[in-house]
């Protein structure tokens, strides 16, 4: 099959498992660098098996049929099975609570799930869920055994069929099911990979969260695409992240900000123990290293922090992803002059997810990146600094919400551009930068706008914290900025050297407001904080609830 003949998710796989059907598709580490593999070939053969075993349990074309598990070689090879049963695949997140997964199950007109054993609880017929036919993900091997002579793969007959329905995870409030086509997705994956070059020697790692889209569309789908191999981490953990990596030879990761950071800092604990020689080996050779990035070759980390990268157990990693919300300037700079590219990338949900990515080329490691193909962005409105809210159009922007005309009326503009919700900049070259989200948007009384993600990440910057908030308190009619700061006991240690009290740690994050506070114009200013230890509730993506904190 040729490019312009990809039409539907499943031929990406039936074009893979033809060029390359000996090559490993799916992989995970079960212990000790033992990793259970499984060819293009055969990931074929089982999706065929299972889509013809659903054919014979009697669903049609249309059927809704929710899959819920962690990442697996199984989840991937549901997911697939489904759609090539001419069916329609609701991906669930695994930490909603089991109120929130039988609303979505009921919402959907979901008719059977395939779920990891352990959420067999929230399923219970008791629970309203009596019509609802259930598989378990670990017995899907036993349902692919029985198709001795499977029937034809019943494909969808349009693009334009509906090919998934995902439910946003809820940041601002009840989660909406967004309608995601073939199109949307094929067009988005084709787009991406112009964007970023990917060789079928690849191997990404999978961390984040499958049912997600970000991860099952730029982590799933276009590796499968291209022929990659693909490595399902065992947990976000970095230490078995690491193991995962080292074990699979992988040379891609996607990831969120907070994963990127615990890399980061992980790297550095990890020279620290190395003693004060190596310490000051590396950072001779980082300061050497960005000193001739800056000068005369953008890349020359790649040779001269070889040695570091492998004995950080990145030896063939090279390109890393991050989205789903601003990662730290200095941790992408970091990476960069580490000798891989790291970039940035932006969308969402309804986007498919991907609207703009970085080129590996840019020294912009603060923006998100031009349009990927097939992709046009504008900003709406823009007030004197370029910043107004991000609006889209293109192939990949979704269909509608699910079964919620008002709410997807209201995402559109009246001559049809998707409303993003998120504020950003252009470019003179059409590189995009976020600000924020509009509805994060704190409104000062001289009626200045300003934007949470702008302080906190100045405040995450400092060692002492490990992640921040900030928000509008009210003051009559106009808000004034206040941050909400989740210490570092490991960085207040060392600020401390191990002796520190309630009175040292307010001392010195009143000093870091107050350097913050220097940096920015005065209308931007942080007018007060307050210390918590427990960390800020989030998605499964780890992004923060802002919503629980208006």
């Amino acid at each position: 099959m040729s490019d312009f003949e990809i039409k539907i998710v499943p031929h990406f796989l039936q074009r893979s498992a033809a060029a390359y059907p000996k090559k490993n598709a799916l992989m995970v580490n079960e212990g000790d660098g033992h990793l259970r593999e499984i060819s293009y070939e055969k990931l074929l053969e089982n999706v065929q098996k299972l889509a013809s075993f659903l054919q014979r349990e009697g669903y049609n074309r249309g059927d809704h049929i929710a899959l819920l598990g962690k990442n697996s070689p199984e989840w991937g090879t549901t997911y697939l099975a489904i759609q090539s049963a001419g069916c329609v695949v609701i991906p669930l997140d695994s930490a909603l609570r089991p109120q929130e997964l039988r609303h979505i199950i009921r919402h959907s007109g979901t008719k059977a799930i395939f779920y990891d054993s352990r959420f067999a609880e929230p399923l219970h017929e008791e629970n309203g869920l009596e019509s609802l036919r259930c598989y378990t993900l670990e017995e899907i091997g036993k349902f692919i055994d029985r198709e001795k002579s499977p029937l034809p793969m019943r494909l969808p007959e349009s693009d334009e069929t509906t090919a998934e329905i995902i439910y946003t995870s809820g940041t601002t409030g009840s989660p909406k099911g967004v309608v995601l086509t073939h199109r949307n997705l094929v067009r988005d994956v084709e787009g991406m990979k112009k964007s970023i070059e990917l060789l079928p020697e690849d191997t990404f790692i999978s961390v984040l969260p499958l049912h997600h889209c970000f991860e099952g569309t730029a982590g799933f789908l276009v590796p499968l695409s291209i022929g990659c191999g693909i490595c399902y981490a065992r947990a976000l953990r970095a230490k078995e992240i690491f193991e995962d990596i080292r074990a699979s030879n992988a040379t891609v990761i996607l990831g969120v900000p907070l994963l990127f950071d615990k890399i980061h800092k992980g790297i550095l604990k990890g020279i620290d123990k190395k003693g004060f020689v190596a310490k000051s080996a590396f950072g001779s050779i980082m300061d050497l290293t960005k000193l001739l990035d800056s000068t005369v070759s953008m890349r020359s980390g790649k040779t001269l922090m070889k040695a570091f990268r492998k004995k950080a157990g990145f030896g063939n990693l090279r390109l890393m992803v991050s989205g789903g919300a601003a990662i730290k300037l200095d941790v992408i700079e970091f990476f960069n002059h580490f000798g891989m590219v790291c970039v940035q990338g932006y969308g969402l949900s309804e986007t498919s997810p991907v609207l703009a990515v970085n080129i590996v080329e840019s020294k912009k490691f603060a923006s998100v990146g031009p349009a990927i193909e097939g992709v046009q962005i504008k900003i709406d409105s823009p007030n004197s600094d370029g910043v107004g809210e991000i609006l889209a159009k293109g192939a990949p922007i979704f269909k509608e919400y699910y079964r919620n005309p008002e709410a997807t009326k209201k995402a559109f503009s009246a001559d049809g551009w998707f409303k993003t919700g998120d504020l950003g900049r252009l470019d003179e070259e059409g590189y995009l930068y976020i600000v924020g989200r509009a509805k994060d948007v704190i409104v000062t009384s001289a009626g200045k706008n300003v934007y949470p993600d702008e302080l906190e990440e100045k405040i995450n910057s400092s060692p002492l914290v490990l992640e921040s908030l900030v928000i509008g308190m009210r003051h009559d009619d106009s808000e004034e900025p206040f941050a909400i700061i989740v210490p570092d006991s490991d960085g207040l240690d060392s600020h401390f050297e191990g002796k520190w009290n309630d009175d040292d740690m307010e001392d010195a994050f009143k000093e870091l407001i107050e350097r913050v506070n220097k940096q920015i114009a005065p209308y931007k200013r942080i007018k007060g904080f307050k210390i918590q230890w427990e960390e800020f509730p989030k998605t499964s993506t780890k992004k923060i609830k802002r919503y629980l904190y208006k």
